[in-house]
């Protein structure tokens, strides 16, 4: 073959293994803004677990992107007292207007947390109606706090 052939795929090569090894590196920090996030969940609530007020139960789910092929992150699921399940679960990195989506279900009480592009600072955010913009707020702990509360409240 030509040398001029192999130049190319050999270029080609080490712009693929350039592209994996980065898309590597993004997907692990992705992983670690998920184990952040379900570890400050965690010791928000750890009170509450402490007076047997609900059953935090760490899991691990499979996500499939395009750019990062089939991988594991943690997600929650908290059960309270009258049995009422709260799902925290990523939905993945590459997603629009925001760098990364958890969401929150519960019944008919969805929320999404977007992660801002590039930091480890959460939002809350909510579409108003099918095509409406989502209404965004932060992310702390009374936030999630007041999030519980209705959620537990619509189940009383």
């Amino acid at each position: 073959m030509s040398t001029r052939l192999e130049e190319v795929l050999e270029q080609k090569r080490k712009c693929l293994k350039s592209k994996y090894l980065s898309e590597r590196v993004l997907c692990q920090k992705w992983i670690a803004h998920c184990e952040n996030l379900m570890s400050r969940i965690i010791e928000w609530l750890q009170p509450l677990k402490d007076e047997n007020y609900l059953e935090i139960q760490l899991e691990t789910v499979s996500i499939w992107e395009d750019q990062f092929g089939e991988y594991e992150v943690p997600a929650l699921r908290l059960v309270f007292l009258q049995r009422q399940i709260l799902a925290i679960r990523p939905v993945g990195y590459f997603v629009i207007g925001s760098r990364g989506r958890v969401d929150m279900t519960a019944g008919n009480t969805p929320l999404a947390m977007l992660l801002h592009s590039g930091k480890d600072e959460w939002e809350f955010a909510r579409r108003e109606g099918r095509y409406g913009k989502p209404v965004r707020w932060s992310f702390n702990k009374a936030a999630f706090e007041e999030f519980l509360v209705n959620f537990l409240e619509e189940e009383i």
